[in-house]
């Protein structure tokens, strides 16, 4: 019986790939301590969010990663690569933008970004093979809540049932090592393009929003569409 990972909101997905990139536990990318470690909780920490008391630094498993520095939620990025994979890629910025419910300019950017990291690992030798991940199933119903809900969890719950909905709609979704696959060949890619001091980029800030003007939004993309290509 696989193991759940479950990419409802924005704390199961920091839960899912750390199981997946900390296999040993969580490490500090800045100093390479393993013990003086801590996760941030407080109201002004951002979700997934450690901290370092060697080198007193704060980090997250998405250090290092495409996801790094990246304004677009984590379990967005994981939805959305499932989504991708499932339809060969195929799937256009409006759909992939109204499921995830984002612009179609940060479709955009996720749906290329994606891309490109999968294009860059096409090749490689030195990447494990699948088997070195562990199997985990994806597709999992919401788990009841019978506690009031925090903020954000309805916008969270509304995106899961659509992106659970758009997978049933589709012809042959991928199963869910196809989609571990291709996570594991983007943070593979990674690791080995970013040097071990993880220099800070700053990605342009890219607005989350629902679908309130489909056709401003629409508008809005294709007067940017040459700039991001």
């Amino acid at each position: 019986m696989p193991d759940a990972i479950r990419l409802h909101d924005e704390r199961a997905a920091f839960r899912a790939v750390e199981v997946l990139i900390w296999r040993d536990g969580p490490v500090c990318p800045h100093c390479g301590e393993r013990s003086r470690l801590g996760r941030l909780s407080g109201p002004s920490s951002s979700i997934g969010t450690w901290k370092c008391y060697h080198c007193r630094k704060p980090f997250s498993v998405k250090h290092g990663t495409i996801f790094h520095n990246s304004h677009i939620p984590l379990h967005v990025w994981l939805q959305g690569l499932y989504l991708l994979m499932s339809s060969g890629q195929r799937l256009s910025l409006q759909k992939l933008g109204r499921i995830l419910g984002i612009s179609i300019r940060t479709a955009c950017h996720l749906k290329g970004k994606i891309a490109a990291g999968l294009a860059a690992e096409e090749g490689h030798a030195d990447t494990p093979p699948p088997e070195a991940w562990p199997y985990f199933e994806i597709r999992v119903p919401l788990p009841e809540c019978s506690s009031p809900p925090k903020p954000g969890q309805a916008i969270y719950r509304a995106r899961y049932e659509r992106f659970l909905a758009a997978l049933d709609n589709l012809a042959a979704p991928c199963s869910d090592a196809v989609f571990f696959q291709a996570l594991r060949r983007l943070l593979s890619q990674s690791s080995r393009t970013v040097p071990p001091h993880f220099a800070s980029t700053v990605e342009q800030q890219l607005e989350l929003s629902l679908f309130d003007d489909l056709q401003q939004q629409i508008g809005c993309w294709r007067q940017d569409e040459a700039k991001l290509w």
